[in-house]
């Protein structure tokens, strides 16, 4: 099931002064995901605050790729183009994830992007123990500019 982003108040005030106000923002070379814990919360999301990022997954963030922007219900939306990977090595067990986050850096950086995990359209936690993988499937990301 596809999930629609979150823009972070990062991104939102970089977009609206390029725009609106002639002031520079030089897009990432590349953005990466990441996963959050279930002790962040959305407010923490939206400020942007990463230090509730699960690490010790193998290759830590992982870079992510979107395919071209395209119309969805109205709305331009860029999507994931691959599945994204990551296996919890040893670290605590019985992690709980509760969001994904793409970023402008594949460590510290800024959230552009954060998103709730679903399960069957409702919002969730996944317990995650050393040797689970989580996966992102392709076009399970969607982006737009809400």
């Amino acid at each position: 099931m596809a999930v629609v982003g979150n823009l972070s108040t990062y991104l939102q005030e970089a977009l609206l002064n390029h725009v609106l106000r002639n002031t520079t923002y030089t897009s990432p070379t590349t953005v990466y995901c990441g996963i959050v814990s279930d002790v962040a919360t959305d407010e923490n999301m939206e400020a942007g605050t990463l230090t509730d990022e699960i690490t010790g997954y193998t290759g830590n963030r992982k870079a992510i790729t979107f395919s071209a922007p395209s119309e969805v219900d109205t709305k331009a939306t860029s999507k994931n183009s691959a599945v994204l990977e990551f296996e919890l090595m040893p670290a605590p067990a019985g992690r709980e994830a509760k969001y994904a986050i793409i970023c402008d850096a594949a460590t510290a950086g800024h959230i552009l992007y954060w998103c709730p995990l679903v399960s069957g359209g409702v919002p969730t936690t996944k317990v995650w123990n050393t040797g689970d993988t989580f996966r992102v499937p392709a076009d399970g990301l969607v982006c737009a500019l809400q």
